[in-house]
């Protein structure tokens, strides 16, 4: 059986609808309670046995700052006698090892994946959408895992994929539109053709962080799911809708 340990997320799109706070971050750093939205990603795909995490972004400097072991901050906290956070920081550096790779043109999903070959290899990946969590039993990535497993194809899900390496050479095929994200159109259609592509419905909440409302809603739900303040948050919504 082949174990899929390698992963991609694209991030390079502009995250217009979330300006202005994407024009100078990623939205991967979009914070979503006190964490960003780069580690429950990551979370999740180390939770489906992914090792290596590709990500894709026009902005990287923040991304690379946060996955990296800062001793000074380690040596100020052990100080301050808050070697709890030390371990909440020491979680995030180790959950997977993390490559990073800038491209500034918005030209699609699947174009920032391309760019991701070299490290990908000769191995099948997930490819992870960076505005979309799940509130699942199972991760989401591990659902769609299990399908290809199953069934030995590409796997397309809502916003989580599994990919294998030939489908490289489509990619370099397609022709990218500037600003457009068209060419998975093309590509899932030629697999589909083929009878190598497998649908999978992932089991769980969809959470979209793309837009303000729906990014309101899914702190809201994280929020509402939180085992520290979760009951004094519903409390406090519960006194709003009282008003």
């Amino acid at each position: 059986m082949v174990k899929i340990t390698k992963a991609v997320i694209p991030a390079a799109g502009l995250g217009s609808r979330m300006y202005p706070f994407t024009k100078v971050e990623s939205k991967l750093m979009i914070p979503i309670i006190n964490k960003p939205m780069v580690e429950y990603l990551v979370e999740e795909l180390a939770a489906s046995g992914i090792k290596e995490v590709i990500i894709v972004s026009n902005h990287i400097e923040k991304i690379k700052e946060f996955f990296k072991e800062n001793k000074s901050l380690n040596a100020l906290l052990k100080r301050m006698k808050k070697e709890n956070l030390i371990e909440k920081l020491h979680h995030v550096e180790y959950l997977c090892k993390i490559d990073l790779i800038r491209q500034y043109l918005p030209m699609g999903w699947m174009h920032e994946v391309l760019h991701a070959k070299d490290y990908v290899k000769n191995e099948p990946f997930v490819v992870c959408f960076s505005d979309v969590l799940y509130d699942s039993k199972i991760p989401a990535a591990k659902q769609a895992i299990n399908v290809f497993s199953r069934t030995h194809m590409n796997v397309k899900a809502r916003a989580r994929f599994v990919l294998k390496p030939s489908v490289f050479e489509l990619m370099k095929k397609e022709k990218y539109q500037f600003g457009q994200d068209v060419a998975d159109i093309d590509i899932f259609n030629h697999l589909e053709k083929k009878k190598d592509l497998a649908q999978c419905h992932i089991k769980g909440t969809f959470m979209d962080i793309g837009e303000p409302l729906p990014y309101l809603k899914t702190v809201t739900l994280l929020g509402l799911k939180d085992q520290e303040f979760g009951d004094d948050y519903r409390a406090f919504l519960k006194e709003l809708m009282l008003r």
